[in-house]
């Protein structure tokens, strides 16, 4: 499938130039391409495909299919949890009628995909990744390889579809948000939540900025961009959230450490589990941006609490019903 790079993937306008992100860019990271009708930022280039689906395997994931050090995959199965409440909460009060049948596009370990079939739904997850795909299989999880788009799973068959930070990953968004219409029962519920770049410290940081995550993130979302994507694709918004307590706080905390000269991101990057980090792990520098983080914790929780009352957090979701045609 070809894809147009001088078309804005969200409302369709014409890209007649590039700019550099707000902050000059430093190696390695590339142009950026601002789209003049909403402001939707890609990368200039984007990767080939197999260089994508290369990006998301032994590196990004290890043969358990995590990413972090111990304790921290404990919280990450802590968050999901949360997360599976939460959208057991708004689906049962969006989409009382929907069935259950739940679909998690780029669903990582498989984690949600595990706790879903838990509580009895039928549940799918989509995955570029073979290593991370292997390991929840090895779970009993049903988690298929490939771009949504070209899976062919069966029409309506869907009554909750999730993209959680994955979107800003996919080459095609609106090819892929198409896909989840056709995919998702007429009374289901679509859930998109994505890194927010309207906030004021991406206008700061630039290409330093924690979600900026070269070379996995090809688009950087704002409410003005996705709201005509959604739209776009077929659906309307029922409800949005500015904060999510998974990311808002990690991602304001790392972005006050990337105000620091230097490596950006240097403290997330230490708490994977690939050799890179290893590496980290062993430096002084690290050390101190680790001390540099307890002190600064209250205060990134406290600026990240923001965007519960106002629109500029760093955490952008969307909860969507599909736009049924016209008799």
């Amino acid at each position: 499938m070809s894809f147009d790079p001088a078309l804005c993937e969200s409302c369709g306008a014409r890209l007649p130039r590039r700019r550099a992100s707000p902050a000059a860019p430093a190696p390695p990271f590339p142009e950026l391409l601002a789209c003049s009708g909403c402001g939707l930022l890609s990368l200039a280039v984007l990767p080939a495909p197999a260089e994508r689906k290369a990006g998301y395997q032994e590196e990004y994931y290890d043969e358990q299919g995590e990413r972090f050090l111990g304790p921290l995959e404990q919280l990450v199965r802590f968050f999901r949890r949360l997360r599976r409440r939460d959208l057991l909460r708004h689906f049962r009060r969006l989409a009382p009628g929907a069935p259950r049948r739940f679909l998690d596009v780029g669903c990582g370990r498989g984690l949600l995909v595990d706790l879903f079939a838990a509580v009895g739904f039928a549940a799918v997850g989509t995955q570029l990744s073979e290593t991370a795909a292997r390991a929840a299989r090895r779970r009993g999880a049903d988690v298929r390889v490939g771009e949504l788009r070209e899976l062919a799973l069966p029409a309506e068959s869907f009554g909750l579809i999730v993209f959680y930070h994955v979107l800003e990953h996919v080459e095609a968004p609106l090819a892929d948000l198409r896909e989840a219409a056709r995919l998702l029962a007429p009374d289901g519920l679509l859930v998109v939540e994505v890194p927010s770049f309207a906030r004021p410290g991406f206008r700061l940081l630039g290409t330093r900025d924690l979600c900026i995550d070269y070379p996995h993130h090809l688009y950087f979302f704002t409410p003005a961009s996705l709201r005509p994507l959604l739209a776009a694709a077929g659906f309307e918004i029922a409800e949005e959230s500015f904060f999510s307590l998974e990311y808002s706080p990690v991602t304001t905390l790392q972005n006050l450490l990337n105000l620091l000269p230097g490596r950006p991101n240097r403290l997330l990057d230490a708490l994977r589990r690939n050799r890179a980090s290893a590496s980290l792990r062993r430096s002084p520098l690290t050390l101190l941006h680790f001390l540099l983080a307890i002190a600064l914790a209250p205060a990134a929780l406290l600026l990240s609490l923001l965007g519960l009352a106002l629109p500029i957090g760093n955490t952008y979701r969307l909860y969507a019903r599909r736009v049924e045609a016209a008799p």
